[in-house]
């Protein structure tokens, strides 16, 4: 009975606190008996107030509050004047820790040896200094093994100075046998003078002014510098332009010199050379003085010594036109590899991401051209120029819509053809090099009608590796038709519709669309499962199979050799010598048009002497003119 007289009062409270005029009039109450309770404390702070209130101090009065000093900041640098200790009470925070270059020296490049050096393990406190004339040369600074030396810079200079310069005396010696140029004739007069100089401090005696000419200037580049002997002539261009520079900003009047003297070049290192590690010594050299950027242009001098003192380039000596279309070939090659934003103009950080250096510095030892496949192999030089010119059949140097769909035997959908036409990435573009056109008028910025071949080697290496960053981002960006940065089931598809028309009238069996799609995305793991972009191809687990989505939605005949591919092939593939797919094509292709060229220079050889056994009087004028036979390629 009290039960149900429990649940009964039970249920009318849930009744009456239901209904919203009696809730209403609850919150009333309540915010009443806030407002009460807080007036009451404001006129007589209770107990527990007041024990708040006792932990703390009391408030300062207005007097005291204007009064109160400053507190001083953390760190702040002395004035003149002032002392440290009476500013700053605590040392500054330490410096963050440099990076340790990936060039990094680990013998002493200042023009003295002066070098203070950590010693490992230490607290950065205990330091050592070396000798003046001697550096320790194998990294274990500050240590004992650390004895191991070596001269330092201003003593190397001194003695290749000493060993291949030449003196004012030598100089008027050689003057009096017709030994030396015209421009070479005031060269004493101009050293006596930078001698009489008061404010000229790299010529202070004799010694200073005796001076290398250039074509004994190999030495020093290498030896010193450290850089390919190649560089030799634009090193000591560069340094006497430099030299120029820092006379005008002296205002001494005083002449400048032809030749680099022992004083022109102590200055060009404690500049250029001791500040600065390997990386930033090629970046500088390369790049204009009053530019933080190496442009086209800059690579072709350091390009064309290589073609005059290479062995390997030796055959290409009588063939101008050939020398400057490999200059193009490997300056648009060195662009497609390192400047991966396509801006036209590589940055210091992109020379220190890349292996730049290190292959102009193989190339430099290498006899065989072809060797070092990076840039400057004569091979890939010869697939890329034959490849073009096979399509450029009215040789204007330029490639059009139609000539670029006969590429690889039709394999391109025109689909793609006029996506790369209209939206791929171009070396050069927006650059001043590319605003102008060849007549040498001003060319329209947006202009896409054609292909240069410098935008054919862009198209060709991305085409035949796709396995490349540069490659990966050409074409994502030529399938992103909307712009987006995603790859969506649309584009996908309408560039798969293509495909499918082209292999049922090809006979090929038909993969449908999800088909392909479901294999594809099996094989990239992408992030989501609505779209994919860039970053999905550049995966790790994707470098060898991020161009097989490519070549299913443009390329029917790899799309097809992918679907019929040979497990035991692929195997071969990948434990082959070649680095990359792009080598692996030229290495084929080469062999293939050299195979060609043989067959051709064959058939010619027959046909001369058909004519000779048939009309031998007109054959015999025919030679005689040196018109017969085929003459040699100069590939």
């Amino acid at each position: 009975m009290v039960a149900t007289a429990s649940i009964k009062m039970d249920e009318l409270l849930a009744t009456w606190l239901g209904s919203d005029a009696i809730h209403d009039q609850v919150l009333r109450i309540v915010e009443s008996q806030k407002e009460s309770s807080q007036n009451n404390r404001a006129a007589s702070p209770t107990k527990e107030a007041a024990a708040d209130t006792a932990g703390r101090p009391p408030p300062l009065s207005p007097e005291a509050a204007r009064k109160r000093p400053a507190i001083p900041p953390f760190y702040r640098a002395p004035q003149d004047g002032e002392g440290a200790d009476a500013v700053n009470p605590q040392d500054p925070p330490p410096a963050p820790p440099k990076r340790r270059l990936r060039s990094h020296f680990a013998e002493d490049q200042t023009w003295d040896g002066i070098y203070m050096a950590h010693r490992e393990g230490g607290d950065g406190r205990e330091e050592r200094e070396f000798d003046r004339d001697s550096v320790a040369t194998d990294g274990s600074l500050g240590t004992a093994a650390g004895a191991t030396k070596k001269p330092c810079i201003a003593l190397q200079a001194r003695e290749l100075f000493t060993e291949l310069g030449v003196t004012a005396s030598q100089h008027r010696a050689l003057e009096q046998e017709g030994g030396q140029s015209p421009a070479m004739a005031g060269v004493p007069s101009v050293v006596s003078q930078y001698v009489r100089s008061p404010v000229e401090k790299y010529h202070t005696s004799e010694k200073d002014c005796r001076y290398v000419p250039i074509e004994r200037f190999e030495r020093i580049t290498k030896e010193l510098c450290n850089l390919p002997t190649f560089f030799h002539k634009p090193l000591y261009e560069r340094i006497l332009k430099l030299w120029e520079s820092h006379l005008q900003k002296m205002d001494a009047k005083l002449p400048t010199s032809p030749v680099i003297t022992y004083g022109i070049f102590h200055h060009f290192w404690e500049t250029e050379m001791a500040p600065y590690d390997m990386d930033g010594r090629f970046f500088r050299l390369l790049k204009q003085p009053d530019k933080a950027y190496i442009a086209r242009d800059d690579f072709f001098p350091y390009v064309q010594e290589l073609l005059r003192d290479h062995p390997g380039l030796e055959f290409l000596s009588n063939h101008a036109e050939f020398q400057d279309k490999y200059a193009v070939t490997v300056v648009t090659r060195i662009f497609y590899s390192v400047n991966l934003c396509h801006s036209g103009r590589i940055t210091e950080r992109q020379v220190r991401k890349s292996d730049l250096l290190s292959v102009f510095q193989q190339v430099d030892e290498e006899e065989d051209i072809n060797k070092v496949t990076k840039y400057f192999s004569y091979e890939h030089f010869y697939v890329l120029y034959c490849r073009f010119w096979e399509l450029d059949h009215d040789r204007d140097y330029k490639i059009t819509r139609e000539d670029l769909l006969k590429y690889g035997e039709h394999s391109l959908s025109h689909m793609i053809v006029d996506r790369i036409f209209d939206a791929a990435p171009r070396p050069f573009e927006g650059t001043d090099a590319a605003t102008v056109d060849e007549n040498g008028n001003a060319a329209k910025k947006g202009a896409r009608d054609y292909l240069t071949y410098e935008d054919f080697i862009f198209f060709m290496l991305s085409e035949e590796d796709k396995a490349n960053e540069f490659s990966v981002r050409y074409w994502f960006t030529c399938v992103d038709v909307d712009g987006d940065d995603k790859l969506n089931n649309m584009e996908m598809r309408s560039f798969y519709a293509v495909q499918l028309h082209r292999m049922q009238c090809m006979g090929h069996e038909v993969v449908p669309f999800e088909d392909m799609l479901c294999q594809m995305m099996d094989m990239l793991k992408p992030a989501s499962t609505e779209y994919l972009v860039v970053e999905d191809f550049l995966q790790p687990h994707c470098s060898q199979v991020s161009g097989a989505l490519f070549d299913a939605l443009f390329n029917v005949n790899k799309y097809v050799m992918f679907e019929q591919r040979d497990p035991f092939m692929e195997r071969q593939k990948r434990e082959d010598e070649f680095d990359t797919d792009w080598d692996r094509f030229a290495c084929i292709d080469y062999n293939r048009l050299a195979m060609e060229e043989e067959q051709r220079e064959e058939e010619a050889m027959e046909v001369d002497w058909v004519t000779m056994d048939e009309e031998e009087e007109e054959g015999d004028e025919y030679n005689s003119m040196g018109l017969s036979g085929s003459s040699e390629a100069p590939f």
